[in-house]
């Protein structure tokens, strides 16, 4: 917690500099509508000092942060803030599904490989392809399979009637339209994770404390539930906090192959269209999720392991 304010800086200044230091701005853009004055692109670079020296202008938008103002956003001619909470929720409940998916799915697939040995093989294989296939191939195979079948929708987040449908139908709904791109986000880290899970696996059984369980007439199920899995879990809660800010990051091309309305389409524009306020909005976004993320395995491990707390 001491350490995330100046690395928090340190994230926004680099990425302060390196937005301007790339060619052109989005004000090069508005000199090329005839129908925009010369006086009011001043004006814009005057009110939001982007006409002053780079150094000068990152401490006019540190000040504005700390006062809870994130900028103006050219592109979409609204504030920053606006901008974000309108789709922040979308890729939050696209994110949590996908971990939950995730750990949901890995845990028992690295339990089945070290304790049923004939379906290690079979997992390993499934899971070195999810691994290889790309995030952005999976996404074109599903939908390519939902067009095919009828069975789910070809993107977006709502059907077409949604408002009309009462709560429960709605929330089926709304599953309904998770399913591919959750899926599309979540089976290349099962493929991952799973290797992890079960490296360590096999690890803690050949420990010696679960070979001088065994030794002691202990039985096996109790020796796994007991001694192997609680000890095989702790490296990976380290994982699950850098994994909350790769989600989210990894959802934005995913979100728009999908047409799933969340941050990803908006920061897609936002780098095309050099709105430099609205690409910082989202970097300071992943830095704090990461940060967060890391904040709450640390907790948690110091919950879980007694050595953590000597």
């Amino acid at each position: 917690m001491v350490w995330a304010l100046p690395l928090l800086l340190g994230v926004s200044l680099i990425a302060f500099v390196l937005m301007h230091l790339s060619p052109g701005n989005y004000f090069d853009r508005m000199r090329l509508n005839p129908q925009i004055s010369e006086q009011t692109i001043k004006d814009y670079e005057t009110r939001y000092h982007l006409d002053e020296p780079l150094l000068v202008q990152y401490f006019w938008w540190l000040a504005n942060l700390l006062r809870g103002d994130l900028g103006y956003s050219f592109y979409y001619h609204s504030p920053v803030v606006d901008v974000i909470s309108s789709r922040i929720k979308n890729t939050l409940l696209l994110s949590l599904v996908s971990m939950a998916v995730i750990w949901i799915a890995v845990i028992p697939m690295g339990i089945w490989a070290v304790r049923i040995r004939q379906l290690d093989p079979l997992l390993s294989v499934v899971a070195f392809v999810f691994m290889c296939l790309p995030s952005f191939f999976l996404a074109f195979l599903f939908l390519f399979f939902a067009l095919l079948s009828g069975i789910l929708p070809l993107g977006g987040m709502h059907s077409l009637f949604y408002d009309s449908l009462p709560l429960p139908l709605k929330l089926v709904d709304i599953a309904r339209h998770l399913v591919i791109p959750a899926l599309v986000i979540s089976l290349p880290s099962i493929g991952s994770l799973f290797r992890i899970v079960r490296a360590n696996l096999l690890e803690k059984m050949r420990a010696p404390f679960v070979l001088n369980a065994y030794s002691k007439g202990i039985p096996e199920r109790y020796v796994f539930s007991r001694y192997v899995l609680p000890n095989a879990m702790h490296p990976l809660v380290v994982i699950f906090g850098y994994q909350l800010s790769d989600i989210l990051s990894g959802a934005a091309l995913t979100e728009i192959i999908c047409n799933w309305p969340g941050l990803g389409t908006i920061m897609l524009s936002a780098v095309q269209s050099q709105d430099v306020f609205l690409v910082l909005a989202g970097l300071m976004l992943s830095a704090i999720m990461l940060l967060l993320g890391n904040l709450v395995s640390d907790l948690a491990l110091y919950y879980l392991d007694p050595r953590t707390r000597q």
